[in-house]
C-alpha cells in the first residue's frame, strides 16, 4: 500500500514538472534604462525580446502598464518553441525621473514584470510662445501700459513691471528716450543675453510732479535696432494741510445715455457738484474716443456748495452704437479723476 502511494505521488510530481516545463519563455532583459531623455521627444519605445524555451506554443494574453503614460504592445500570434516574440513599452515623455512597470500575462505561465526607467529633462522654453508680443528686438509677456492712480503728492509709488525676454541669438541693449523727472524707468538687466529674461521697472514720484491731477506720458524704449513705447498714466492728489479744508466732487450722473439719435453730431453736459469746503477745480480732460471733445479751455472753478457744468460734443459718429469714457482731472484729493460714460445710438 505504501509503495502504491509513493508511486502515485511520484507520478503527480512528474506531471507538474512536465506541465511547467512544457511552456516557458525567457526575456533577454526585464529592466531597461532609457537614461536621459528630452521632453520634446514626445515618446520613446523599447522592445523587450523573449524566446519560447519550452516545448509548446506560448500566447501572451495581455500586458498591463502601471500608468496611462505607458502604452504596451506585444506579439499577438502564438510563439512556437524556439521562436522569439516581443513586448513593446512606449513611454510619453514628461519632465522628471520615471520608473514604470508592465505585467505580462500568458496562460499557463507565471506573470512576468518588466521595468522601464529613466529621467526626462524639461523642454527648453519657447520664448516666442511664453512672451507673445514683439517689443523692438525683444519679446514681452504682459500689457505694456502703466496706470498709477490716486498718488499722494508726497509718495513714490510701488513699482510696476513689463516682463521681457530675448528670443534672438544676439545680445540686445535696452535704453529709453526722454523720461519726465517724476518717472523712474529702469531695464534690468540693461543688456539681455540670448535666450535670457529681464524686466522694465517703472515708478512715479508724486513729489516731483509739477502738475496735480491726471497725466499721460509716452515713454520710448529702444530695444536693439527696434523701438517701442508704453504709456504711463498717473493721477497725483493735491497736498492737503487740513483735512476739513478741501473740495469734494460729486458727479450728478456718471452714466449719460442719449438714446437713439437721427444726427451723427451730438452735444451734452456733465454736471458736477462741489460738496466740499474749498474751490473745486476741473483741470483737464481725456477720452478714449477721439470723436468726443470737451469745451474746457482753462480750469473750471466750482465754489463750495455750487454745481458746475462741463460741455461735451461729438462729431461724425458712426451708424449704430457709440460709446465713450470721459475722464476729468480735479483737485479733489479723494477723487482726482472723475469717470463719466456716454453712449448714443445713431439710426
Amino acid at each position: 500500500m505504501n509503495r502504491v502511494i509513493k508511486t502515485l505521488g511520484s507520478l503527480v510530481i512528474s506531471l507538474f514538472v512536465f506541465s511547467a516545463g512544457a511552456q516557458k519563455i525567457e526575456f533577454d532583459e526585464t529592466v531597461h534604462d532609457f537614461g536621459t531623455l528630452q521632453e520634446e521627444m514626445g515618446s520613446v519605445t523599447h522592445a523587450f525580446k523573449f524566446t519560447n524555451t519550452g516545448d509548446k506554443p506560448v500566447v501572451i494574453s495581455s500586458v498591463q502598464a502601471s500608468c496611462g503614460c505607458t502604452t504596451p504592445g506585444w506579439t499577438k500570434e502564438p510563439v512556437k518553441p524556439g521562436e522569439t516574440g516581443e513586448v513593446l513599452a512606449t513611454y510619453r515623455t514628461a519632465a522628471g525621473p520615471f520608473d514604470k512597470t508592465l505585467t505580462v500575462k500568458a496562460s499557463g505561465l507565471s506573470n512576468v514584470i518588466l521595468h522601464i526607467k529613466g529621467n526626462v529633462t524639461k523642454k527648453p522654453e519657447d520664448l516666442t510662445v511664453t512672451y507673445p508680443q514683439t517689443f523692438g528686438d525683444l519679446r514681452s509677456k504682459n500689457k505694456r501700459d502703466f496706470s498709477f492712480l490716486q498718488i499722494s503728492s508726497q509718495q513714490t509709488t510701488p513699482s510696476q513691471t513689463i516682463e521681457i525676454a530675448n528670443a534672438s541669438d544676439n545680445v540686445v541693449n535696452v535704453s529709453f528716450g526722454t523720461v519726465p523727472e517724476y518717472i523712474t524707468v529702469t531695464a534690468v538687466p540693461p543688456s539681455l543675453e540670448p535666450k535670457k529674461k529681464g524686466q522694465i521697472i517703472v515708478s512715479v514720484n508724486g513729489e516731483k510732479r509739477k502738475k496735480f491731477g491726471y497725466s499721460n506720458d509716452k515713454i520710448t524704449v529702444k530695444a536693439g535696432n527696434g523701438e517701442e513705447f508704453f504709456n504711463v498714466t498717473s493721477i497725483v492728489a493735491e497736498k492737503i494741510e487740513q483735512a476739513e479744508k478741501y473740495p469734494a466732487s460729486e458727479v450728478i450722473s456718471s452714466a449719460i445715455d442719449l438714446g437713439k439719435l437721427t444726427e451723427n453730431n451730438i452735444s451734452g453736459i456733465i454736471e458736477i457738484k462741489n460738496i466740499g469746503n474749498a474751490d473745486l477745480l476741473i483741470k483737464s480732460f481725456s477720452t478714449d474716443n477721439d470723436a468726443f471733445a470737451i469745451a474746457l479751455k482753462k480750469e473750471l472753478k466750482i465754489k463750495a456748495g455750487k454745481t458746475g457744468t462741463v460741455k461735451f460734443s461729438a462729431k461724425n459718429l458712426i451708424k449704430g452704437n457709440n460709446a465713450a469714457l470721459i475722464y476729468l482731472a480735479t483737485n479733489d484729493p479723494l477723487k482726482s479723476l472723475l469717470r463719466i460714460s456716454v453712449k448714443a445710438e445713431v439710426e
